[in-house]
Parts: C-alpha cells; sequence; structure tokens
C-alpha cells in the first residue's frame, strides 16, 4: 500500500511513517521542513508542502503518483484559540482525493470531537477544548462531504511512550477505565485501520491499557 501522510513530521506523524515502512508500504510523507522528519528508507518519499496552499497540495497528487490511501495526523498551532486551521488543510487535501480517485482516508482526531465526554470532567475537558474540537468537526464535515472512505481516530491524552501495541478501542464513547495513549500506539492503530477496511465508517476512540 503507498500510503500519503499528512503532519508526518509530529509524534502521530512520525511514528505512523516509521511503522508503514516497518510494515513495508510505501510513504510520501508531507512535512513543511524536511529537518523535521530525519529518516531514509528507499519506500519513503518526503514532499514538502505548505498544506494550506491549494496548488501546493494539488502539486502532491499531480506528481504522477498513485497513492492507495490518506492518513492525516495534522495538527494546528492555534491552540485552545479560536480557529480554522485543520478545516482549511482539508478542504486542499479532500478535493484532489476526489479528483484522482482515492477514497480511503484515516483522520487523527481527538476524544471529545463527538461530544462523547461524559460526566463533570468530560464537559470541564471538551469546553477547554472547545474551539480545537469545532476546527476537527469542520475538518470532519469536508472529508464527509467529500464521500471517502473514512476512519476517524479519536485518542485521549497522549504521550510519548514506546509503542506496546496494546490499547483498548470504542467505536461509541470511550473505553471503560480509559486513560492517556502514546502516540506510537495511536499511529498504531491507524495503521491497522487503513489496511482494514472493517474500520471504514467508524469514529474510534483509544485508550491505553
Amino acid at each position: 500500500m503507498h500510503i500519503l501522510i499528512f503532519g508526518a513530521s509530529g509524534g502521530v506523524g512520525k511514528a505512523l511513517v516509521e511503522q508503514a515502512l516497518a510494515n513495508g508500504d510505501e510513504v510520501t510523507a508531507v512535512v513543511r521542513s524536511q529537518k523535521k522528519l530525519n529518516i531514509q528508507h528507499p519506500k519513503l518519499h518526503i514532499r514538502l508542502c505548505d498544506v494550506f496552499e491549494k496548488a501546493n497540495v494539488a502539486a502532491l497528487f499531480t506528481n504522477n503518483s498513485h497513492y492507495d490511501a490518506v492518513a492525516s495526523a495534522l495538527n494546528t498551532n492555534q491552540g485552545i484559540k479560536p480557529g480554522n486551521d485543520l478545516e482549511r488543510m482539508l478542504s486542499n487535501i479532500t478535493p484532489q482525493m476526489q479528483q484522482h480517485g482515492i477514497k480511503r482516508i484515516v483522520y487523527c482526531a481527538s476524544a471529545g470531537v463527538d461530544n462523547e465526554l461524559e460526566g463533570e470532567r468530560g464537559q470541564a475537558a471538551m469546553e477547554f477544548l472547545r474551539h480545537p474540537l469545532a476546527d476537527h468537526r469542520a475538518a470532519i464535515a469536508q472529508i464527509q462531504a467529500a464521500g471517502l472512505d473514512a476512519t476517524i481516530v479519536r485518542p485521549l491524552g497522549l504521550t510519548h511512550d514506546t509503542l506496546t501495541g496494546k490499547y483498548t478501542e470504542a467505536a461509541q464513547g470511550i473505553p471503560a477505565g480509559s486513560g492517556r495513549i502514546a502516540r506510537a500506539d495511536v499511529a498504531h492503530f491507524m495503521l491497522k485501520a487503513l489496511h482494514d477496511d472493517a474500520y471504514i465508517g467508524q469514529s474510534v476512540a483509544l485508550s491505553g491499557v
């Protein structure tokens, strides 16, 4: 499988690049600065791109490259402030996927994007993160409007711990006894979902064990 990975220099994205290559996949990694992705591999192609620029994104898809799937580990620099960074970037990506006949996408969002966090603490967390969650929802709306075969990933609190390959999944709400999860394990699930059509159409919450 040839996977086009956006946000490839971030914590989740870099782990996904490494794991996909180890799995034997071909990877085109999209970064804003090549210095942020110090990986060399015969099946890795690194492309510099400002995803906010429509023409730059279009060039990724018209470079005689055939992608089987797209993965988004894109993040935003807006923090908890209002903004539409993710919506803007996905609005450039999804039309290119449609135009070039690429249906499969796995999008890393955040727990709370489905308004699924319950209790006082959950409500407080969603209120605190209301602006980035709104941006994620707007980005997901772009994916849904394009009619793509999507899996939405909803990780709980992220850590820099090493890969375990052990985590819990929940297609509704969040896993019982949920807690934090390593970015590498989020990437592990994203790669699994890319290779398993059973996850198409699902929004999956992830928690460490």
